[in-house]
């Protein structure tokens, strides 16, 4: 005769019908294990976001700040390139790099600096709302790597742009011998 063992996991109970039913002892979770797992992937979650968010703001400013860079590497060699523009130019100073004056608007230009006018060849779309643009407000690029000009004048400085928002920054580096970089690059 084969006897059977009872296991220590499970009971015979009576259930409301008068039927026995199998129940399992400790297959489940208290109420204070669950709310403990629910508060901690809460918080693992708020950190994740806030995280992602100013990760997000970081890219936004470093990005716009790529993107300037990018432009003034454009009127850099078109001027270095003496390319002018057809049919808008007699003699060819340079070009410049030109930040608008209206602040809200974030938006800048390359001009073509020649020697009876000045021309805008290209106008950039505004930057994002929440960027901020301080510094040289002008960097003129002279024909066939002469001096390049910043307006206002940094001496004995290098003319510097920085782009903040979000609470970050990054600036923006025309050395004087024409170098264009990002701070710390």
């Amino acid at each position: 005769m084969v006897k059977k063992l009872p296991t220590a996991s499970s009971s015979t109970v009576e259930n409301g019908s008068g039927l026995p039913s199998t129940v399992l002892d400790g297959a489940g979770f208290t109420l204070i294990e669950l709310l403990v797992t629910i508060s901690l992937i809460g918080i693992l979650f708020t950190v994740g976001i806030a995280s992602y968010i100013d990760f997000s703001r970081r890219q936004v400013v470093f990005q716009a700040a790529r993107k300037i860079v990018q432009d003034l590497r454009l009127a850099q060699s078109l001027a270095a390139n003496n390319q002018k523009p057809e049919g808008a130019c007699a003699t060819l100073k340079g070009y410049n790099f030109e930040i608008s004056n209206n602040t809200s608007n974030n938006t800048y230009y390359i001009n073509v600096d020649c020697s009876d006018a000045l021309y805008t060849t290209k106008t950039f779309p505004p930057l994002p709302t929440d960027i901020g643009l301080t510094g040289f407000t002008q960097v003129k690029f002279k024909v066939l790597r002469q001096v390049l000009e910043c307006v206002p004048n940094p001496n004995p400085n290098p003319c510097q742009l920085t782009v903040s928002g979000f609470g970050k920054s990054k600036k923006v580096i025309v050395g004087s011998g024409g170098a264009i970089n990002l701070e710390n690059e």
